[in-house]
């Protein structure tokens, strides 16, 4: 109800006036943050689409391009399990063709978990050999001196990054894990906008940023981001997590237009909200998966699956 009068009978091509128009209009309420702002994002990807279709064209050509038509990824992620379990989850995952994966530390420091966090990874590369990319995924779990002692222990491993190492408001915090050791940080898939990245780019908090494209306002969103991580020569690497199907494949369209792109997450674990489509979603093939080429996202919405979801 909010949004509505702002979009309605507006034409589609002004895309980034209207995001323009709906964050003022947020941020005048105070709720340009959370799931309220969450709306602008499915909006603006709405329209994104409706563009890519009118075009004839995917929409990460609209956007601009980047001369990729496949795209870097990793399988993302292996959850809290005994070791032996979390061991043969990774190479399941290599033997499928992933050449890099992400994994979940940040047990209870009061459980002895900072040990078995060490524990699993070192055995995990132990088990993939030195030539998988492993990503370690801390949801925000450990303060900074955590963290740091937890990447000193694990700098022998070759480790592609830690992601979330402490609270996403803890900026002091980023500082101090970024200064303290040397795997290169992540974070980003808690902010909304392009401000929250600022605010960690200027603080030299981060390496690689991780908006996620239903959070941070859709494509019009995400390119912005994408422009400030060119302009500060970082890496990115969208989030996508537990999303629904459009978002996952919405960042595909944003993995293969920013130029500063590192990786794309692709999300192994069952999620019926991804399988909404009437083709099957992209798969990853020996460490890239492909973009689809149909007009706009490039696949269409599955009406019978979605409307095991409706809720009346």
């Amino acid at each position: 109800q909010m949004l509505a009068p702002v979009i309605t009978g507006r034409d589609p091509h002004d895309a980034e006036a209207l995001w323009d128009e709906m964050f003022q209009l947020l941020r005048g309420w105070g709720h340009y943050r959370g799931f309220v702002f969450e709306a602008v994002s499915g909006i603006d990807t709405a329209l994104w689409d409706i563009l890519g279709k009118a075009a004839g064209l995917p929409v990460y050509k609209v956007l601009g391009g980047a001369g990729r038509d496949r795209v870097p990824c990793y399988a993302s992620s292996l959850y809290f399990a005994d070791l032996p379990e979390m061991v043969a989850q990774a190479q399941e995952q290599i033997r499928a063709g992933h050449t890099a994966i992400k994994m979940k530390i940040g047990r209870s420091a009061q459980l002895g978990g900072r040990r078995m966090d060490v524990a699993c990874v070192k055995a995990i590369r132990n088990a993939v050999g030195p030539d998988v990319d492993i990503m370690l995924d801390v949801n925000s779990a450990y303060d900074a001196a955590t963290a740091i002692k937890v990447c000193r222990q694990l700098e022998a491993d070759d480790i592609t990054w830690i992601e979330e190492p402490v609270p996403p408001d803890d900026l002091d915090g980023y500082e101090r894990v970024r200064k303290g050791q040397h795997i290169p940080v992540a974070a980003g898939e808690s902010e909304f906008g392009v401000f929250g990245f600022r605010e960690l780019i200027t603080r030299n908090a981060i390496d690689i940023l991780q908006p996620d494209v239903a959070r941070v306002g859709g494509f019009t969103g995400a390119r912005r981001v994408g422009a400030l991580v060119h302009a500060h020569n970082l890496r990115y690497a969208p989030h996508t997590g537990f999303s629904a199907g459009v978002s996952h494949l919405a960042s595909l369209h944003v993995a293969a237009s920013v130029p500063n792109l590192m990786t794309y997450e692709y999300f192994f674990a069952p999620n019926p909200l991804r399988d909404l489509f009437a083709e099957p979603f992209p798969q990853p093939d020996n460490g890239v998966i492909p973009v689809p080429q149909g007009p706009g996202l490039g696949l269409e919405l599955d009406q019978r699956i979605i409307r095991k979801f409706e809720v009346t």
